[in-house]
């Protein structure tokens, strides 16, 4: 008989490519419950709703996000760290490819009101990383930009790469976007692109106050 444990985790495995598929409104727990091997009533023994089920999704996302952005409390300076930063987050979607497509239609699609638990992770991240570039900014490292557009920038770069993986294999001229080579040089590019356009020409790399 299998574990809690491990049919709870196998739950969230399998809703986590039902919502970024079909988006919460158009997932079902019925298709859910036939891919894990369990009844329906018995997924309500581990989340009490759909909207449950989808916030403890989001919430297994962000935590990712937050050990990603959790760099930034780590020595270094702010270039090294920009770097490290870009290779963590461009490295944790391309080895979860839903969830890129998850979080496009978290601020797209209408969302349950439980959603509302996850935001102060969200606002965490956000302002961890606005932080980020202002001091930066601060310390003559970063063109001085706003920090608000610098995130939504990055964001949104970084995300659609993964979020639409049929559109950027087509631009790119590959077959999978998701293979170790692709990944590597998409990170790369990435990278050279944020150094070109945050770093200030003048500065020699400065570290974090």
């Amino acid at each position: 008989m299998p574990r809690v444990g491990d049919t709870r985790a196998r739950i969230l495995e399998v809703a986590e490519a039902e919502f970024a598929s079909e988006g919460y409104a158009g997932a079902h727990l019925q298709k859910i419950a036939e891919q894990v091997g369990v009844r329906k009533t018995a997924l309500y023994y581990y989340f009490d709703s759909k909207a449950a089920l989808y916030t403890a999704v989001l919430e297994t996302i962000l935590e990712a996000f937050e050990s990603a952005v959790g760099l930034l409390d780590d020595p270094g300076s702010f270039e090294q760290q920009l770097g490290e930063l870009t290779s963590r987050i461009n490295d944790l979607l391309a080895g979860h490819p839903n969830y890129a497509r998850i979080l496009f239609r978290v601020f797209v699609d209408p969302q349950p009101p439980e959603v509302g638990r996850v935001l102060p992770s969200v606002q965490r991240v956000v302002e961890r990383l606005m932080r980020f570039y202002r001091g930066g900014v601060d310390a003559g490292v970063f063109r001085r930009l706003s920090a608000r557009h610098f995130f939504q920038s990055v964001f949104g770069m970084m995300l659609f790469h993964y979020a639409a993986p049929g559109f950027s294999a087509t631009v790119l001229g590959v077959p999978d976007i998701f293979s170790s080579d692709v990944v590597a040089w998409r990170r790369d590019e990435a990278l050279k692109l944020l150094r070109e356009g945050a770093l200030d020409p003048k500065s020699s790399g400065g570290k974090p106050g």
